[in-house]
């Protein structure tokens, strides 16, 4: 994530920049294999990636914007039972204490503070959604907290 904060204004304000954009294949590379939990001593888990998924499978959005319209709520979501997480990625990848409040401003920084209604999301599919998200990710269950379909159908609401 450090690599992505330092890297993507960069890309951004010169797409030509070939270093920059060097950086953040490598990020992609990291953050696609094994080497992204190495020294982890959390529990991974990737649930915004499962309710994501369902979205983009229902809707035609990429990833990319699935997931920054969903982060935040997901992020708010469970902050208590990861608190200290939140904090250490605020301290470790943006130098700040409040690691959701960092996350939202550098999406807005990078153009990415977007919610599911600017990406033509129906905010009564919030349901439809969940139960897709369940059906089709057994990585639900590692969630730090209960992840049902009620909690699934919140998170999406609260990004809408």
């Amino acid at each position: 994530m450090k690599m992505v904060v330092k890297y993507l204004p960069r890309v951004i304000a010169h797409l030509d920049d070939l270093e920059a954009r060097t950086e953040l294949s490598w990020a992609s590379t990291i953050a696609m294999s094994q080497f992204a939990f190495l020294g982890s001593n959390y529990d991974v888990s990737a649930t915004c990636h499962s309710i994501e998924h369902a979205l983009s499978g229902y809707y035609d959005i990429t990833h990319g914007d699935g997931l920054a319209a969903l982060f935040p709520a997901w992020m708010r979501s469970f902050s208590e039972a990861r608190e200290e997480r939140f904090k250490s990625l605020g301290r470790n990848v943006f130098g700040k204490e409040d690691g959701i409040k960092a996350m939202v401003e550098f999406l807005e920084s990078v153009g990415m503070k977007l919610r599911l209604r600017d990406l033509g999301c129906k905010l009564l599919d919030d349901e439809l959604i969940a139960k897709l998200t369940i059906k089709s990710s057994p990585m639900v269950r590692t969630h730090p907290t209960p992840l049902n379909v009620n909690t699934i159908a919140k998170i999406y609401r609260d990004s809408f």
